[in-house]
């Protein structure tokens, strides 16, 4: 299966505590930056992004990129803007906007207390008016509200930051009863209903921010790990992980969390290496785990353990005049899982019927290249990057034996509207080929012919 997207020029979200530009701004409560190489770098805006923003607000601080293709350390701090760069100060501009002076002066007053308000609202309507099986429309909304917490300045503890951010998603999340597919598209975050604990945990930085931990309440899917900013840029389909990992494994939805803890690892300014282990709960995907704190809280309902593992080179504009981020990752995941063709008998369901077989432990490869190769400017930052990636299972058995994503995006198409941005992204599948026969043993079953199962020269 091959999903295309093309983005013409969009809104782009204007820093960490906002909704998108077609609502809105909330006021940015953000830490200020700490870096004595940039005295002017809290006027810097990169991408619609002020960069105290993103240096206060980060999940995966500092590992994955908050501004392409950077890194969240102090040391990322981009150029100084420039009349026509896509790191432009200029305002933006909004339907309405809480930027107000009471607001903002109780924003400066919470930030310098060490507290800092995150959150959005994004609101999606959907209609077929042709077409399909069916005419009609649906609602979707994905909010989240949260608190970061810096205990240097609440309670003397360096390199120490609390995080909490709570989500809300609601309405259809497939589009199936009216187009026919049962396709699930990201921005239709409604497939998985309810308001959740999305992260709640202790970040610490240690030996002189070489070594950071992130303990408590969190999800690696959520572009901790086969992450880019990137992907989050096309988001009917794909963000912020390629859609592979999404589906693959036992973990659940990226809107949900489960106990972990995260090791990173910066040897040098541009690589990193970082490992984790989470609580692997399949059965976060069938309901709404409600966590306040919710019945999932303890570990009784784990299944086995989520282990990402990934290696990777970055740099950003301080240190490189084309950016780039290569990485390589491997994904261990030791959780029980029902066959998708097998009962436990060795046959197929479709045919036979029976109870699945259960299986334990999948494997999975993946490698991601982003790379800046063209710029207007020597020294600017609008350019044309160049991104792919792939995703292969090396053992057990998902829906998507492999995965391939290549795309090119270019920032700034036009110096007069610098920080408009146009997309173009294509991903393959290749399904599994247990899954193939199920769907043909299925057809079948139903009276319906069916082409053979898709299977590879090392398949048996």
């Amino acid at each position: 299966m091959t999903h295309i997207s093309f983005l013409p020029k969009r809104c782009v979200i204007a820093s960490s505590a906002c909704v998108t530009a077609l609502l809105g701004a909330l006021p940015a409560f953000s830490a200020p930056v700490k870096n004595s190489q940039d005295a002017s770098s809290s006027n810097v805006v990169v991408h619609a992004k002020r960069l105290e923003d993103i240096l206060a607000r980060s999940m995966t601080d500092p590992a994955v990129p908050a501004y392409v293709p950077a890194i969240n350390t102090p040391a990322g701090v981009p150029a100084p803007p420039s009349a026509h760069s896509s790191n432009s100060n200029t305002p933006q501009p909004y339907l309405f906007s809480l930027h107000t002076k009471p607001v903002m002066s109780a924003g400066k007053y919470l930030a310098q207390n060490g507290v800092y308000i995150t959150g959005w609202s994004v609101s999606e309507y959907s209609g077929v008016p042709a077409g399909g099986i069916k005419h009609g429309s649906f609602f979707n909304n994905f909010a989240g509200l949260g608190l970061d917490l810096d205990m240097q300045r609440i309670a003397h503890i360096p390199g120490a930051k609390i995080h909490f951010l709570a989500d809300d998603v609601a309405g259809d999340g497939r589009a199936g009863g009216f187009t026919g597919s049962n396709w699930g598209f990201v921005s239709y975050y409604g497939n998985h209903n309810g308001l959740q604990v999305r992260e709640f945990t202790w970040d610490q930085a240690l030996f002189n921010n070489r070594l950071f931990i992130l303990a408590g309440r969190s999800m690696p899917k959520g572009g901790e790990f086969d992450g880019s900013d990137l992907y989050c840029m096309f988001p009917s389909f794909m963000c912020s992980v390629p859609t592979t990992l999404t589906v693959n494994g036992s973990m659940p939805s990226f809107v949900t969390s489960s106990w972990g803890v995260r090791l990173l690892y910066k040897p040098t300014e541009k690589t990193y290496i970082k490992t984790g282990i989470w609580e692997a709960e399949p059965w976060l995907k069938a309901g709404n785990h409600n966590s306040w704190p919710g019945p999932d809280w303890g570990f009784d309902k784990a299944q086995g353990e989520y282990i990402p593992t990934e290696v990777g080179y970055r740099t950003n504009f301080t240190n490189d005049r084309y950016p780039r981020a290569y990485s390589i990752g491997f994904v261990y995941d030791t959780a029980s899982y029902s066959d998708p063709l097998y009962n436990n008998r060795g046959q197929s369901r479709a045919l036979y019927g029976g109870t699945a077989m259960n299986r334990r432990g999948r494997t999975q490869l993946y490698l991601q290249a982003q790379q800046m190769i063209w710029k207007p400017d020597e020294k600017g930052t609008r350019g044309l990057i160049l991104f792919g990636a792939a995703n292969l299972m090396t053992s057990g058995n998902a829906t998507i034996h492999d995965g391939f994503v290549a795309g090119l995006f270019d920032w700034g198409p036009f110096a007069s509207r610098p920080r408009d941005y146009i997309g173009l992204v294509g991903q393959t599948f290749i399904w599994d080929h247990r899954f193939v026969q199920g769907m043909n043993d299925t057809l079948s079953v139903h009276g319906n012919s069916a082409a053979g199962p898709i299977r590879k020269p090392w398949q048996k």
